[in-house]
């Protein structure tokens, strides 16, 4: 008996030191890794995209036990290595069930927060599971379309959410997994999915899979009528929807509809001689020659896109009106139109929603004849893709 003791003990041992290199050193507490690959390319970009992470941990009757941030800096990128882990001994988390929770930025929070050139994402604190609220600043609209309007100063910083949590059953001695994927289409995700169990003296991991909510929109007109006769002062380019606020599900919380203008806007001149930036506007120019060539850009940042199918009017929209005429070029149903996207994808077989949390980086092309868009050019550019999609108003 006491041989076979020893043997088991012996066993054990040999376990724990091929998996950590430390004799009797067994991992134990809870291991939190992140990942980003609920995007198109489908490939975890956590370490290149994100440079700021928080993690909240409630208790299984929904009270926060502890809180954790940690960010890129000068002096050392912790988060900029593949399969960065959190982890949490036993004394901060001891046995129980626990809900993870994450937010995520491109850069550290404070420095963003104390940054006053243009919007800025805040937070609130949460005691509870479901009291945090991550929303943007906002401001009087000037133009009278809403109430409220994002600050175009500045790009907005990019943030994650929590899409999904990804537990591993614990184990003692266990080898450390891989980081896990995300390998199936979620919305609002299943809260009871986002709980791990932390057992003592065994080691939990798991995998926080992050949704990015921040969405960049590329704008571009061309002139069918005279393509050298558009500079990107003749129209005024925003957007407006009901974005403001997501909830601790990464759920939008409808209410505020708020307005967007674009953070950039140029004129690109084509020529015999090459192309560049155009500082001039249409007041600079008496004379438009024919054997130049312009196209009016626009980049725009807006918070999660949604696609409500049970009742399109509660879509974000993207209107181009002429700055001097104030007549309508585009007035289209935002989220409908860059869902058209996904065809790219096919093999996929991505739902509207899913394609617009999984995209990020959205161009659209619009042509303009008699002061109205005739058709609009879709490009995914990862793809070199594209979709042309006609104004079947016309």
């Amino acid at each position: 008996m006491t041989g076979a003791l020893l043997a088991s003990g012996l066993a054990g041992l040999v376990s724990c030191s091929v998996v950590d290199d430390v004799p009797g050193d067994c991992p134990d507490g809870l291991h939190v890794r992140f990942v980003y690959d609920y995007n198109t390319q489908r490939a975890d970009m956590f370490k290149d995209h994100v440079g700021y992470v928080k993690l909240y941990v409630y208790d299984e009757s929904g009270a926060k036990v502890l809180e954790r941030e940690v960010s890129n800096g000068p002096e050392s990128s912790p988060l900029a290595t593949y399969g960065y882990t959190m982890q949490f001994t036993e004394d901060e988390l001891p046995e129980g069930k626990y809900r993870l929770q994450a937010v995520a930025m491109n850069r550290n929070w404070d420095d963003a927060e104390v940054d006053l050139s243009g919007a800025r994402y805040r937070r609130n604190s949460p005691r509870r599971t479901y009291d945090l609220r991550i929303g943007l600043d906002v401001e009087e609209d000037r133009s009278g379309q809403v109430e409220y309007m994002v600050n175009n100063a500045q790009p907005l910083d990019t943030m994650w959410h929590t899409l999904k949590v990804m537990p591993m059953a614990p184990e003692l001695g266990m080898s450390v997994p891989a980081p896990a994927k995300t390998e199936k289409p979620f919305d609002v995700y299943p809260l009871e999915e986002q709980f791990v169990t932390v057992k003592k003296g065994h080691a939990t991991y798991a995998t926080v899979s992050l949704i990015r909510d921040t969405k960049h929109i590329n704008v571009v007109l061309h002139q069918i009528d005279n393509p050298g006769d558009i500079f990107a002062n003749d129209f005024d380019v925003y957007m407006i929807d009901d974005n403001r606020v997501v909830a601790h599900d990464n759920r939008v919380v409808t209410g505020t509809r708020i307005l967007y203008e674009p953070y950039s806007r140029f004129t690109m001149r084509y020529s015999d001689a090459g192309s560049d930036y155009e500082d001039l506007t249409r007041e600079d120019l008496t004379v438009t020659t024919g054997d130049v060539q312009r196209t009016a850009h626009y980049n725009l940042m807006t918070n999660r896109l949604m696609d409500y199918d049970d009742s399109q009017e509660r879509n974000g929209r993207l209107k181009i009106v002429n700055s001097k005429t104030r007549e309508t070029a585009v007035d289209i149903n935002l989220p409908s139109m860059l869902a058209e996207g996904r065809a790219a994808y096919a093999m996929w077989n991505y739902s509207k929603q899913e394609y617009l949390d999984r995209e990020y980086d959205y161009h659209l092309h619009f042509f303009l004849q008699g002061g109205k868009w005739v058709y609009c050019d879709l490009k995914v550019n990862v793809l070199s893709w594209g979709k042309r999609i006609y104004n079947v108003e016309l």
